[in-house]
Formats: C-alpha cells, structure tokens, sequence
C-alpha cells in the first residue's frame, strides 16, 4: 500500500465538487476545441471482422449466448491484468487513507449512468471493470477493458450494468460484443492512448433511462484549478459504486493525475468536472501509481473519437 500522503481539506462524502470560483481559476469556453490534427496513435480501431454473431441482444434473466450472468463463482480480476499480468502481485493504489465514500443511491445521475463491467476475453477469462454512458447504447471505458494483449486481443463480449448497487441492478444488465479503440492502444499498447468504448445493440438503449455525461477538451490551467469527480466499481467492493473527488496533481498532453483512490475494477471510470451543475467528462481513469492515479486526458483527437462513437449510439 502507498505511504505517500494526499493533501485534503474536505472530509470524505459522495457529494460532487463544484468547480472553484476563486482567483486565479481559469475561464472556460464551453465549445472551444483546439484545431489540431489527430495523431496515428489515435486512428480509430473496431473488433467488427471478429463479431461472429453479431450484436448479442439484452438479457436480464440470467445468460446471454450461454454467458452465466452469476457472479458468485467469478473472480473480480481487474481488467488492466488481461494486458499487463506481471501487475497482479501489485499493492492497491490507496494513497494514504483511503478516503472512498460508498455512493448509497446509484438511481440518481450521475450516478446511474455508470456501469458495472464483466468482460469476458477472447479467452473466456472473467475481468471487472467501469465505464460510463455518453449516449443511449455507448459506453466510454478504458481501451485496456476492451482489447486485451495478454489475452487474446478483443475481448468476446462484455455484461454492462448501470447504476448497479451490489445485487440490485436497477437499470438491467445489457451485453456487448461491438467495441472501439485506437491503434495507439490496439498495435502500440501505449498507456497513454487507453481508451475504448462499447456499442450496444440497437435494441438495447439503457442511456434513454438513466442519461449520460457530457465530456469536453479544457485547457491546462482550468485543469490544475479543477476539482476532479471519480466513481466507479472496485473489484473488491462486490459491485457497489464508490466515489471520490479531489483536485488535480498534474497535467500533460495525454494524461491528468491525481491522489484519488483507486483500487482495480475501477479502470474506465469517468473522471469529470461539475460546472454550473453541468457534468463534463475531462478523463478516463486508467492507471494507477504510488506517485498517482491517472486518466487519459479528453484531448482534441479523443474528444474527435467520443464524437464519432457517440453519434454509433444514438
């Protein structure tokens, strides 16, 4: 377990932080985007040549295309292990104390529109992780949840569960088998471009019940001012939600840290800002360190990919 110690000045609760209004906090334009060009490394990659059946459809009673969806036998290994299993005997990335609420009511947003991931691989290995809806059928997520180097490349298909609490699911359980990422993370494996979304069946439309979060580019200076928003679904915590909010420790081009605690499971959880009582994805949670938890960071090239899966989900 880390010993490093976060600097804190509110006490542990699973309300959402405002962005501050005090000086120095940078000014924001909602709609700006910068005008740059996407890299290779963000070239958008699918697993359609893989889908041998197509978009599984929905089911809430128990299995899909023979999947048992009964977790009592399943081992909630995180999902960054079907890429990286020399991280298995890794500590939990707790910094200090760990100052995670448990979020009591996920049937209220935003709560609600994030989900629960079951990930079965293309070697029929179960993983956990997080993701969050941007629109009715997709869902943002670590590209580590959904491509998978040391296991057999794109996953075979994935359970999601909004709003799950332990063993209520109050919005259903929805299965995918469509799935996106880029190459900076399919070919390259670079943690920097960990990025990936699923695209449900049409038939399945979970986003029209619980909404789904906005996302934005927004520039260094708002985002070392910015108090950061993390929720997700710790493997060890048995499918309840927890949540923690705390400001930013760094920024680069690709990547936001931060002293939020995390433990495994919790990869693809979003990472977002609360303005004007607007909700903004800025990152999706995928690593952890002693020295800091990251995202990849929403830049103009991811910004330009969510747009483009969004619109598939629509």
């Amino acid at each position: 377990m880390a010993t490093a110690v976060k600097s804190t000045n509110h006490k542990p609760s699973e309300t959402e932080y405002e962005i501050s209004g005090a000086a120095g906090a940078a000014a924001v334009t909602e709609h700006e985007l910068p005008s740059t060009q996407a890299s290779n490394a963000d070239t958008e990659t699918t697993n359609a040549a893989t889908q041998a059946h197509g978009e599984s459809t929905v089911s809430e009673l128990g299995s899909v295309d023979g999947l048992s969806t009964d977790e009592s036998e399943l081992a909630p290994l995180d999902a960054i292990l079907g890429s990286y299993p020399e991280l298995a005997n890794s500590a939990e990335v707790i910094i200090g104390t760990d100052d995670r609420v448990r979020v009591g009511n996920t049937t209220t947003f935003p709560w609600r529109a994030i989900c629960h991931l079951i990930i079965t691989s293309a070697n029929n290995r179960t993983y956990v992780g997080t993701g969050w809806l941007i629109a009715p059928r997709t869902v943002m997520t670590a590209g580590h949840c959904v491509y998978m180097h040391a296991d057999g490349g794109w996953v075979r298909s994935i359970q999601v569960i909004p709003g799950r609490n332990a063993g209520v699911r109050p919005f259903g359980t929805h299965v995918g088998t469509a799935f996106r990422s880029v190459t900076g993370w399919t070919q390259n494996q670079n943690r920097d471009n960990d990025y990936g979304a699923i695209i449900l069946p049409t038939s399945s439309r979970p986003g029209d019940q619980t909404g789904y979060f906005g996302f934005a580019t927004r520039n260094d200076d708002f985002l070392k001012a910015a108090a950061l928003n993390l929720s997700g679904y710790p493997g060890e915590k048995n499918g309840e939600q927890w949540f923690m909010a705390q400001r930013t420790k760094s920024v680069s081009d690709r990547v936001i840290t931060y002293d939020i605690d995390t433990t495994g499971g919790q990869s693809g959880s979003p990472v977002w800002v609360l303005q004007n009582g607007n909700r903004y994805g800025v990152g999706i949670h995928t690593n952890g360190a002693n020295s800091g938890n990251s995202a990849t960071r929403i830049s103009s090239a991811v910004f330009n990919n969510m747009s483009t899966w969004k619109s598939s989900g629509m």
